[in-house]
Parts: C-alpha cells; sequence; structure tokens
C-alpha cells in the first residue's frame, strides 16, 4: 500500500512539474526562409563559404546565432551595444572596445576578450576590410580589447562594431596558429598565410556554439526545411518571443506559394511585381524599406571591347533604367540617376550641388550611344549589328541567376536591350552559387550582381564592387572582374583603392567629403560596373504568424538594406515581434 501511494505522489509530482519543463523558454515558430546550402557543401563553420554567416549560408539569421559587438541603427547612425557594453577612440591610435560582463556562451563560458582577439586573429588571415585601418588586436583586461589603428577611420568603428565574435572553444587552436603566425612576420601572401587560410576554410567543427538565442546543429538541416532552436544562456534569450525559428529551403520560385499560402512569417526574396500584388491580395503586410544597393550588370575587363569605357558609357545609355527597375520589381525598384558607385540618397548627403552637375546621368538615348561608338571606330554592318574598330562583332554571354526572379527580369531586359540596339549577348540562367563562382574566378562576360552596399558609409558602397567581386579583395588566382584600380584618369595616375580608402579615413566626416567626391567622379566616368536600380524591400510579413509589428512610420523600418543590420533581426531579438494566433 505505501508503494501504491509513493508511486501516486511521483505520478502527481511529474504530472505538476511536466508543465513547467514544457514551458521553460518562449513559445511559437518564427517561420522564415532561405536557399541554405544542403550538407556537406552547408557545415557549421562560419568563416567559410556554405558556413552559417559566410556565402550561402542562413544569411541575416545568422545573427540570431552568433552576435556582434553592436548593431547599427541607421536612423541615427548610432549603436545599441550588443555584446560590447561601451566603445571609444583613443585619440588617432586606438579603438577600445568594453565588453559586458554578463553575457555567456550557449554552453555556459563566458564571452571575453580572448573570444574577440582570436576572431580577429583569424580574421586577419583571411584579409578582412578592418586590417585595413586595424594594426594589431590587443587583450587588455579579460574583458577590454584595444585594436590598434593603422588608418583612423570611422569605418573602422562600424566594421569592428558589426563583426560578430566566435566561440574560441570551437576556434581557439586555429586562432593561436594564426596569433602565432602573425607574430612570426610571415609573408601575408607567403605559403605559411596561404596553408593557414586554406585550413581555416576546410575546418569542419561539429556543433556550433552560440552567443544568440538560438542554435542549432547539421541533424536539424533537412531537405525541406531547418530549425533553429532556442537557448537560454543569451543577452537576449529572456527577451525573444519565439521558441524555434523553421527555414523553409528554397529560392523565390520555391518560397512564393509558401508565402501566399500562409506558411512564412517573413521572406526577404525578391518577388517579380505579379507576385508583390498577389501578396497583398491575400492579406499580407509588405514591407517597403529602403536597401542602399540594386541590380547592376557586372564586366569581365579582361574582355574586349566591353573593358573599353565608351562601350560601358554606350551600354548605360540604352538601357531604359525606369523599365528596368519596374520589371525588376515593380514598386520596391528605382532606377539610379546619378551612376556613381554610391545610392543616390548618399550622393545628395556627400556631393556638393558643384559635384553633382560633373556627373553623367547618362540618361535613356541610344542615339548618342550610337554617336559615342561611332567617334571610336566602331561600325555596323549590313544587318545594323555593331563591329568593333577591329571588324568583329560585338557579341557575348549575359548570365544571370536561375533562381532569382528579380535580377533574372532585369538581365533579360538588358539583353534585349543591348540586343536591339545592335549588340549579339546572349542571355543564359545560372544556378545562382555557380555563378557567383564564375565571376570570382573570371569565367563570365556580362552578369547580373548587386551593386553598392547595405550600408551607408561610402567606403562600404565603393567597395561592394570593387572589393569583393574584384581583385582586391579576393582569394589569390581569382580576378573576378578583373578593374583595374591603378588608373590613368585625367591625365593622372590614381590608385583607386587608396583614395576609396580616404572615403573613410579619420575620424571627421566632413574631412571625407573631397575623396567621396573624386571616388564617385572615377566611377561615374570609368562605370567599373553599370548600376541599373536601387532596392526598395518587398519583403512579406504575416501578422497572423507574427504580431507586433511596429508602424509604417517607426525608425526601424531604414534598418531595411540586407542581412547584416536589418530590422527583423532587430524586432525579433528585442521581443517586439511576438508569435501570431497562427503561430
Amino acid at each position: 500500500m505505501r508503494r501504491i501511494t509513493l508511486l501516486i505522489v511521483l505520478a502527481l509530482i511529474l504530472t505538476s512539474v511536466a508543465p513547467a519543463l514544457a514551458q521553460e523558454g518562449p513559445t511559437g515558430t518564427f517561420y522564415a526562409a532561405w536557399p541554405y546550402p544542403l550538407p556537406p557543401d552547408g557545415h557549421l563553420n562560419s568563416f567559410a563559404t556554405g558556413g552559417p554567416g559566410q556565402g550561402a549560408g542562413i544569411g541575416l539569421y545568422w545573427r540570431w546565432v552568433e552576435l556582434p559587438l553592436a548593431f547599427y541603427l541607421a536612423a541615427d547612425a548610432s549603436y545599441e551595444g550588443w555584446l560590447a557594453e561601451s566603445w571609444e577612440f583613443e585619440g588617432d591610435d586606438a579603438f577600445v572596445v568594453r565588453l559586458r560582463q554578463d553575457a555567456v556562451w550557449s554552453d555556459g563560458t563566458p564571452i571575453t576578450a580572448d573570444d574577440v582577439v582570436g576572431t580577429y586573429a583569424i580574421g586577419r588571415i583571411l584579409k578582412w576590410s578592418e586590417f585595413n585601418y586595424v594594426s594589431a588586436v590587443e587583450k587588455v583586461d579579460d574583458f577590454t580589447i584595444r585594436f590598434a589603428l593603422s588608418n583612423p577611420s570611422l569605418v573602422a568603428q562600424h566594421l569592428i562594431l558589426r563583426s560578430p565574435i566566435r566561440s574560441m572553444v570551437t576556434y581557439g587552436d586555429l586562432a593561436q596558429k594564426a596569433l602565432d603566425l602573425i607574430a612570426s612576420g610571415a609573408e601575408v601572401d607567403g605559403e605559411e598565410w596561404s596553408a593557414l587560410q586554406t585550413e581555416i576554410l576546410e575546418f569542419r567543427p561539429e556543433s556550433i556554439i552560440a552567443s544568440g538565442p538560438f542554435i542549432y546543429t547539421l541533424d536539424d538541416v533537412g531537405d525541406s526545411f531547418m530549425t533553429l532552436h532556442w537557448q537560454p544562456n543569451s543577452i537576449f534569450s529572456d527577451t525573444v518571443q519565439f521558441g524555434e525559428v523553421r527555414i523553409w529551403y528554397g529560392e523565390t520560385e520555391a518560397v512564393t506559394p509558401l508565402v501566399l499560402d500562409g506558411e512564412v512569417t517573413y521572406a526577404t526574396h525578391g518577388f517579380p511585381p505579379a507576385t508583390d500584388q498577389a501578396m497583398q491580395e491575400a492579406g499580407l503586410r509588405v514591407i517597403r524599406a529602403p536597401y542602399l544597393y540594386g541590380a547592376a550588370i557586372y564586366i569581365n575587363h579582361d574582355v574586349y571591347p566591353f573593358n573599353r569605357p565608351e562601350v560601358r558609357q554606350a551600354m548605360a545609355m540604352v538601357i531604359d533604367r525606369e523599365e528596368s527597375a519596374f520589371l525588376t520589381k515593380g514598386l520596391s525598384a528605382e532606377p539610379v540617376r546619378y551612376m556613381a558607385g554610391l545610392a543616390d540618397s548618399l550622393v545628395d548627403l556627400w556631393l556638393s550641388e558643384e559635384d553633382k552637375a560633373e556627373l553623367n546621368t547618362y540618361e535613356y538615348n541610344p542615339e548618342a550611344a550610337e554617336e559615342l561608338l561611332l567617334s571610336i571606330g566602331f561600325t555596323r554592318d549590313e544587318n545594323g549589328k555593331w563591329l568593333d574598330d577591329q571588324g568583329n562583332p560585338v557579341t557575348g554571354e549575359y548570365t544571370f541567376q536561375a533562381e532569382w526572379a528579380d535580377y533574372g527580369a532585369a538581365a533579360q531586359h538588358a539583353v534585349e536591350e543591348l540586343n536591339d540596339f545592335g549588340f549579339d549577348i546572349t542571355g543564359r540562367a545560372v544556378q545562382w552559387q555557380q555563378l557567383d563562382e564564375d565571376i570570382r574566378n573570371g569565367n563570365f562576360v556580362l552578369s547580373v550582381r548587386s551593386w553598392g552596399a547595405a550600408s551607408s558609409f561610402p567606403y562600404d558602397q565603393f567597395t561592394g564592387p570593387l572589393h569583393f567581386w574584384n581583385y582586391t579583395g579576393l582569394t589569390e588566382g581569382q580576378p573576378g572582374i578583373n578593374f583595374a584600380m591603378e588608373l590613368d584618369w585625367n591625365g593622372e595616375q590614381i590608385d583607386y583603392t587608396a583614395l576609396i580608402a580616404e572615403t573613410g579615413a579619420g575620424l571627421d566626416l566632413e574631412s571625407q567629403r573631397p575623396a567621396v567626391a573624386e571616388a564617385a567622379k572615377i566611377f561615374n566616368e570609368l562605370l567599373p560596373v553599370i548600376p541599373l536600380s536601387m532596392a526598395l524591400t518587398n519583403n512579406p510579413l504575416n501578422e497572423n504568424l507574427a504580431a507586433g509589428a511596429p508602424a509604417d512610420d517607426d525608425p526601424i523600418w531604414l534598418n531595411g538594406g540586407g542581412a547584416a543590420d536589418n530590422y527583423i533581426t532587430y524586432l525579433v531579438l528585442h521581443g517586439t515581434l511576438t508569435p501570431g494566433p497562427d503561430a
């Protein structure tokens, strides 16, 4: 009898405990979508392509797994400390960051200066942009890091604060190798440096140690969706209102029916105008927040005659950018006006009226384009097709992303316009990861990719196409667009890389304006890429699955431009968005 009584008591205890356990942490599911890579291409090394934070990883949702030091708020160009408690410049010599002391990793270990120093040691081996400004990263104490500055700049602050920090429990061995190699004075482009780069990029950790409130393993990655799980040890674990994130697999074509059927809380895919209208008719809220980038024609500068600036200028005048923008994203794209390598809004902010007057806006004018080509010795054959000054047809292949409806539309429109003008261009759809690889390796003639950057800093705007897709910022042996950064402009030899660096140099915005203006004028004349449109988001938000979204005039929507400091990252982590009635 006593045994039965004990069993009953035990059962009552378990019954009372079970609900409590079930309620531990938030409930509800946030349904996202992303074309994440499947294993083995997809892995858990966030430093390498295919990992959660790189290349074809999980995009903006990475910030829910690995946090940066701070989050950039576009509305007033300020920063909200996340892993960092405070930061300051020490004159022109250093940028000092102090970590909050209550932040821990998902395994319970504290987040310390060792994690920051180790992250940046690996970053230096990988040639992160921070090291255009930073000469050394030093631990002052367990929670203080000193970034010694070789080039004092507000861009240095921007880059440092926004780079996610990794756990040295995972990456410590590689970080130590990096620190030893740096201390040895090894050549940056030497064999040892390259070998360590390869070792870092090929590293495949068995698990993630997260600083954000969500975590996942490779077992959570499926063909249809992957799942991020809430974890209790993040600084945002008590504020986030979702217990899991389900990320549907797929690009625009695959994701669209899920969105329209009410299976997606939020999606970042570029949806064509017809889908945009259908989303509105389905009762979805379409968020139209500003990007600072858009579609552009990328050009292989090793291929004649497209490596001639006059040809690129003519191309800019025969493509109707207003029509291109509408076909790309309907109400969620605007034609580029200034063609200066900066988002139009930034041109207005940074350049004087006199500087802007010197910019060629390349209005739609096929007649002017024809005059330009005739002036450099080009001719037309009996069929009206253009021949270059060597008598060869102006021909080439234009590749575009098979899965990206918006960029695909931009590319096909450009092909039609160029062919109507008399070029002989063939369009070809390519799987998007392959297209990116082809551009990096210079295996293309014309292609479509983003220009600009998800940043209001002019430096970031210029380096988007001119660094990350050019030989200056790629792995050795990858030419990218191969646009020469040592160039002759107005009879003067210009180091364009150095000039762009000057656009972010110093701690005084006013002192940067002359460099920004000159860099913009050079871009405008030489058109290393041909900007077509500026994007606005047309991201559907299903308010039956997520409640609490701010009004349309809330300043957080200005954080719309890309995967880094995206509004959805902020709203979910801060608990502003909560599970809706159908979540």
